[in-house]
């Protein structure tokens, strides 16, 4: 059975109108295709990576001259040096002392201690496994600093249970202080 195939006249070459429209949504096509790519291909990379004291320590050999990020809390105080100040920052594990500019600073108004829980910095710098400038030690030259988040006071509760514990083992202490010199001056 033979069936009647229907040929169209087909338009080619095609009318400059509807060539250029071909064209500009082909275009349209592969600008989004090729934005796309992109984003998938370097949207990964965007974030800077925020290292830890225990890899910079760890990496200090593969990490010495490099710019990197770091972020701890501000712990005991800004040492101010004049034009530049140093400040300790702790990230839970280890504290790394970082050299900068004391106008960096100006904004940071909780350092941590006892009473008070420190501002969370994050700086930006040059990473020195061994810095010839202040006696060999392991520091950060940071570029910029960052507030992260805001430190604040905070009190520290009383654990009763502690505290009588303390209290019994104190007792027990001085009784057995007080009945062993008893024993030896009796024995003499």
């Amino acid at each position: 059975m033979i069936r009647n195939i229907v040929v169209r006249r087909s338009s080619f070459p095609p009318s400059p109108k509807s060539f250029r429209l071909w064209l500009r949504w082909t275009g349209v096509i592969r600008d989004s295709v090729l934005v796309a790519l992109f984003l998938a291909v370097f949207a990964v990379n965007c974030y800077a990576v925020v290292w830890s004291s225990n890899e910079l320590i760890e990496k200090s050999k593969e990490l010495n001259g490099r710019r990197l990020n770091y972020r701890g809390e501000l712990i005991v105080a800004i040492l101010d040096r004049g034009e530049y100040s140093w400040v300790n920052l702790n990230d839970g594990f280890n504290a790394i002392g970082v050299w900068c500019k004391s106008s960096m600073l100006d904004n940071v108004k909780f350092a941590g201690d006892y009473k008070n829980r420190g501002d969370i910095l994050e700086v930006n710098g040059t990473f020195n496994r061994a810095c010839s400038m202040h006696n060999g030690e392991l520091d950060i030259h940071a570029d910029t600093v960052k507030i992260i988040s805001r430190g604040y006071p905070f009190k520290r509760a009383i654990d009763l249970k502690a505290l009588k514990s303390a209290a019994v083992l104190f007792l027990v202490t001085i009784l057995t202080v007080i009945i062993f010199r008893k024993k030896l001056e009796g024995g003499s």
